[in-house]
């Protein structure tokens, strides 16, 4: 046996050996594994095959299009205000959208309409439409509505934004390819197979409402100046001095700066404290949605271990200190805020950690207060930010606060953490503004800067969710149709290895040893991934199982043809697998492309046979080219001398 065939057979036998390791979890009940075992994640069976939680909600979205005539009507007031003009803004009830001016006189009627409807439709995007007053407005009156195209973009934006959301927030909870589609002015949330715990926790979850707020850090306050008094900062690295600060590793810091526009030192203090893995209790585990079907780490007197973020050390910390002494509970008027952070690449210790900011309770400024924002990079430091245009109050409102705190931060929180909080070194005005993105990673900075986008250009989330229904189902499919779907799968294998040892005896087994690892090696992959298995998943890997015995037999036959021709074992085998090689790369490319196709513009279960269909490309050329190969040379070399023929 070569060296080459050694190292290759050694390296099958640990793909083998890994594969088994990684479908462990998913076959092997939890408590028979070891808790240092490195593999956790399982195969998770979709909602067609094991059932789960089908909710409905309905989203008014007529109120997301009232919400813009009212942002509309805010706007004409504000600057009526400006220039002391004496006209009054309506908003009647019908039509939908309707916004209704009455002016003072009629001297100004025309020049004024004009203006509106310049102002709004100036992009391009017709955003009002003119329409007849009632009879009541009287001869004064401006009338117009929000347009049809553009309440249609609002509906439809409110719709996919609400969709996201909800997605993006039990994708937290770590509830395994939860599937959240839009049906009409309807969406469709099912989560497979999941216990009573988790369906209220997500209902919670769900019904929260994204919130766009802005609020001014109070730096320098004396509670602030006493709390780091309190933890205490020792030598250069900083080091706490309360035992309890010391007991949950939380450090107290001081952030420094100067206006550009002059003006004395700010100083701001604040606690940071790193996520960290913990014992908690049964109930403190649920609380922080640390137990989900993927998570199988054991209890031992009556805890288990989780990941506890810094947030919720902070908040812990300061619970007990307040139970101590009362002094150090937080003004009526004020509350703590929290930023999650990357560490910097330089960084030794590598886990993310939360800072705090001490801040008026009062809201500034919410997202209403926002006509557009779009992405963007900044010039300077090449960091992703989001571009703000106020509309006319919000404009006012920024304009008016940024004027009255020059020099101190102001934080951008949505739903409830903080995500950035700039230094304002000068009043700004003409209704624009930026947010830049925290954190290291860039990939997650355009992720968070989109996100924002997409909040913030619907007014964080428009309108309201209801929950129509909610119902446990069972396995879509029925149980007659898996047990059906199961019997055919086994009796395809069995097909596969009677056709194939019957055909090419010998050979044929090893075609059928490459048919297990590839059923293995895919399903290890979907493992590795915590991917669901469906029924199209399962269709998708029947279809790579055929694929892969067909680019078996095209070796096969190219093998025999070979010795037809009167080439030896070695030298048939040689150019059996290169001239076959082509011919399969040709038809799973093929069938890439069109999975790539499937996945790109497909939705629902058709995205994931695309899923399947593309690992199953990549399991069959592994198979096919390598595995089988593997045999072969293994099979020959243990020959001595040169072989007549080969069982095939």
């Amino acid at each position: 046996m070569d060296r080459s065939l050694k190292w290759r057979t050694l390296g099958l036998l640990i793909g083998v050996l890994l594969c088994v390791g990684i479908l462990a979890p998913s076959f092997v009940d939890d408590e028979a594994l070891p808790s240092w075992f490195p593999f956790a994640k399982k195969i998770n069976l979709g909602l067609d095959l094991q059932g789960g939680l089908h909710i409905v909600y309905s989203i008014d979205l007529d109120k997301a299009v009232d919400d813009r005539a009212s942002e509309i009507k805010r706007d004409l007031e504000s600057r009526f205000a400006d220039e002391k003009y004496a006209a009054v803004v309506k908003t009647p009830a019908s039509p939908l959208g309707a916004v209704t001016v009455i002016l003072p006189d009629a001297s100004k009627k025309d020049a004024l309409q004009k203006q509106i409807f310049n102002d709004y439709n100036e992009h391009g995007e017709e955003v009002i439409v003119g329409r007849e007053c009632a009879a009541t407005d009287g001869p004064n009156a401006i009338c117009f509505r929000v347009s049809s195209a553009y309440a249609d973009s609002i509906k439809k934006s409110a719709l996919t934004n609400a969709v996201a959301t909800i997605r993006e927030r039990i994708n937290e909870k770590g509830v395994a390819e939860p599937t959240v589609v839009e049906k009409g002015d309807e969406i469709l949330v099912e989560l497979p197979g999941i216990d009573e715990d988790v369906i209220n926790e997500t209902r919670d979850i769900i019904a929260r409402t994204a919130k766009l707020e802005f609020k001014v850090v109070d730096d320098g306050s004396e509670y602030m100046k006493r709390l780091f008094a309190h933890v205490g900062s020792e030598g250069k690295e900083g080091k706490p001095t309360d035992p309890d600060a010391i007991k949950e590793d939380i450090n107290a810091e001081i952030d420094q700066w100067r206006p550009e526009e002059g003006g004395g030192n700010h100083v701001d203090y604040y606690l940071i404290a790193h996520d960290r893995e913990e014992d908690v209790t049964i109930a403190e585990a649920k609380a922080m949605g640390c137990i989900n079907k993927n998570n199988r780490t054991k209890v031992e007197a009556g805890k288990m271990r989780c990941n506890v973020t810094g947030r919720k050390v902070i908040e812990r910390y300061l619970k007990a200190l307040i139970a101590k002494d009362p002094s150090f509970k937080v003004p009526d008027d004020h509350q703590i805020g929290f930023e999650l952070n990357e560490p910097s690449p330089e960084a030794k210790d590598k886990r993310p950690y939360w800072r705090t900011y001490y801040l008026d309770r009062a809201v500034r400024l919410t997202g209403s207060g926002i006509s557009s924002a779009m992405g963007s990079f900044d010039p300077n430091t090449n960091r992703p930010i989001v571009l703000l245009d106020f509309n006319r109050y919000g404009s006012r409102v920024f304009g008016d606060l940024t004027a009255q705190i020059v020099g101190k931060k102001l934080a951008t929180i949505l739903d409830d953490k903080v995500k950035s909080a700039p230094i304002i070194n000068g009043a700004i005005r003409g209704g624009r503004a930026s947010i830049t993105m925290g954190g290291n990673d860039a990939r997650r900075q355009e992720a968070e800067r989109n996100e924002l986008v997409n909040v913030l250009k619907t007014g964080s989330l428009p309108a309201p969710l209801r929950e129509e229904s909610a119902s446990k189902v069972g396995p879509t499919l029925g149980r007659d149709a898996i047990e059906k779907t199961r019997l055919s799968f086994i009796i395809g294998i069995i097909l596969v290895v009677l056709i194939m040892v019957g055909i090419y005896r010998w050979s044929g087994w090893i075609a059928v040893f490459a048919v297990v690892f590839h059923i293995v090696l895919t399903l290890a992959v979907m493992a590795l991934f915590g991917a669901t298995l469906t029924l199209p998943g399962i269709a998708a890997i029947v279809l790579s199982i055929g694929m892969e015995v067909d680019g078996n037999i095209l070796i096969y036959e190219r093998i025999r043809d070979e010795l037809l021709l009167g080439k030896s074992v070695r030298g048939a085998v040689d150019l059996g697998f290169s001239r076959a090689f082509s011919a399969i790369l040709d038809g799973q490319l093929t069938t890439a492309a069109a999975a790539w196709v499937l996945l790109n513009y497909g939705s629902g279960p058709i995205k994931g046979f695309a899923v399947m269909l593309l690992v199953g490309v990549f399991t069959t050329l592994s198979t096919n080219i390598w595995v089988t190969r593997i045999f072969f040379d293994w099979y020959i070399s243990r020959k001595k001398g040169a072989m007549a023929t080969i069982s095939i």
